[in-house]
């Protein structure tokens, strides 16, 4: 701790003593009586604002009555604390307002191009290809397909359809390879430093307009900075936790999974019971058909690929570079498309902030666990180490106001 003020402090109170002794024989004359008036005032002040300040941390002089401020109550103060944080600081709200501010869009587009996203998804789609070639039988594929092209576009119930995929894929374990694999790319996500920068600029930010110029709340935002969780800390630990809380998830048997093959479930119930839901699937359809310019030459060529790629080793891999080119595509289509961006955007945005609505109150625990590893002590001294210096000028303006009170007090008596 920068101990200035603490220095100036003890000098301006061994000064006044000095400054009391030397004018206390002449307190007789007037100017004798101003100084040492002036000195007596001044050296009470700064002996009280001296156990004022003291009281905060420890026990001046040994005395207990109403000292030890700040170790006495440690449970107000983190609760204090906690309600700063979720209340005020972090708050759902502010939280919002400052995700809306941020081009999330870019950070997907950057992920994919540039920090093997497409990759990482080429990949996945690879070894969906390489099960479904040999568990399902290509021919029944093509034929499906063929089918579902000839087949008139207003004639096609697409929802029923999705309802058997859904359903399926749920009851052959697709639905699980499929979440573990988008858990495995928010992990990675996540991890990358560009995440902590983004979730340490948010941090900042929040703090920023939390303070808006006003003291307390500086001196409380300090304080919050001393304990350790400046906006980059909050950044790692957000990411370490959210990372290793991502991997529970990675569980077959975890609670939510089985929550979401329900969902999953019911999904697919809906698509095949709700007409509503079936009137939108249907609008959607359309919109897609509409802008595809050759359907039949695109889906015509798949099957024959596919149909060539039924077994061999060369077909396999012929079939992931074509998949890995569908993924290069996509990308550069992303990145040249302000819609798609805002889409994907929008997606993103509607998910985190879903996310953090349900996990807001795990802020609150993180600053609790956080402070519980600091002994009193240790909890007081880093307190003492952030703001004492600063506490510390009550101690000279004690003196220095008491100094003025105690001439003015002099003069007023002197001349009544």
């Amino acid at each position: 701790m920068t101990a200035t003020n603490k220095h100036k402090a003890t000098i301006t109170l061994g000064l006044v003593l000095l400054g009391f002794v030397a004018s206390h024989p002449f307190a007789h004359t007037f100017t004798g009586g101003l100084l040492a008036s002036g000195f007596s005032a001044a050296m009470v002040g700064g002996l009280a604002d001296w156990f004022a300040v003291s009281a905060l941390f420890r026990r001046p002089l040994g005395i207990p009555f109403r000292t030890e401020i700040i170790p006495r109550n440690r449970a107000r103060i983190t609760q204090a604390i906690i309600a700063m944080v979720e209340g005020e600081l972090l708050t759902r709200e502010n939280i919002h307002a400052t995700i809306g501010r941020y081009d999330i869009a870019a950070l997907v587009v950057r992920y994919l191009a540039d920090y093997g996203g497409k990759t990482h998804i080429s990949e996945f789609l690879a070894r969906v290809s390489d099960d479904v070639v040999a568990q399902v039988s290509p021919e029944k594929i093509a034929r499906h397909i063929t089918d579902v092209v000839r087949a008139n576009a207003d004639q096609l119930k697409l929802a029923p359809l999705l309802s058997q995929v859904v359903g399926w894929s749920v009851k052959n374990g697709y639905a699980d390879r499929l979440v573990n694999f988008v858990i495995g790319e928010l992990v990675t996500l996540l991890a990358q430093p560009q995440s902590g920068e983004l979730i340490a600029g948010l941090i900042a930010e929040a703090r920023v307009a939390y303070e808006r110029g006003l003291r307390r709340r500086q001196f409380a935002s300090q304080l919050f900075e001393g304990l350790g969780f400046t906006p980059a800390a909050m950044a790692a630990i957000l990411q370490r936790e959210g990372g290793q809380w991502l991997r529970t998830l990675a569980d077959p048997d975890h609670p939510w999974r089985e929550d979401l093959r329900q969902r999953a479930l019911v999904l697919a119930e809906r698509l095949a019971s709700d007409p509503a839901l079936q009137a939108r699937v249907e609008a959607a359809k359309n919109d897609w058909l509409a802008g595809q310019a050759d359907l039949d030459g695109r889906v015509a060529g798949v099957v024959t690929t596919v149909q060539r790629a039924a077994g061999g080793e060369n077909g396999r891999a012929a079939i992931h570079r074509w998949l890995g080119a569908q993924v290069d595509k996509l990308v550069l289509a992303l990145r040249q498309s302000g819609d798609q961006q805002q889409a994907v955007a929008r997606l993103f945005r509607r998910a985190l902030l879903a996310l953090i609505d349900t996990h807001h109150a795990h802020i609150g625990k993180m600053v609790r666990e956080r402070l519980d590893q600091y002994s009193t002590a240790a909890l007081v001294s880093l307190i003492e180490t952030r703001v004492g210096n600063d506490l510390q000028m009550i101690r000279i303006n004690g003196s220095v106001v008491g100094g003025l009170a105690g001439m003015a007090i002099f003069l007023l008596t002197y001349w009544w």
